[in-house]
């Protein structure tokens, strides 16, 4: 028998969207590319999804200082709301704070993911 994990899915999602704030997430639509003709570079474009992310910091005993820092955050992000897991290229944007994504844990009890557990540093 299995779990459908929708209704998991839902609850995360509402949770943080009464909890969260809008962050920003941008994402390479396209690289760019080299022109050797005139060795010159195109700038590609990158597209901004606007998700709900809620910002916990970690318990002070998780807290190593050199895996996780003091400064660091933990972002929850539903995983319905991307299209898939953040990795540490990508940065996450706050309002007018840049954070560097450290570390990208996915809550996913078989093949569904519901939550993204993401670390952050500035």
């Amino acid at each position: 028998m299995t779990y459908n994990y929708t209704t998991a899915q839902k609850l995360a999602l509402k949770q943080i969207d009464d909890k969260g704030r809008t962050i920003v997430i941008p994402s390479v639509t396209d690289a760019g590319t080299f022109d050797p003709d005139t060795f010159t570079f195109v700038e590609g474009s990158t597209e901004n999804n606007s998700v709900k992310g809620l910002f916990t910091n970690f318990r002070a005993q998780d807290v190593d200082g050199t895996t996780i820092k003091r400064e660091d955050k933990r972002v929850l992000i539903a995983a319905t709301s991307l299209d898939s897991a953040p990795t540490p290229s990508d940065v996450i944007i706050d309002g007018d704070v840049e954070y560097e994504i450290i570390n990208c844990d996915t809550l996913m009890p078989g093949d569904v993911p519901i939550l993204y557990m993401v670390q952050v540093r500035r």
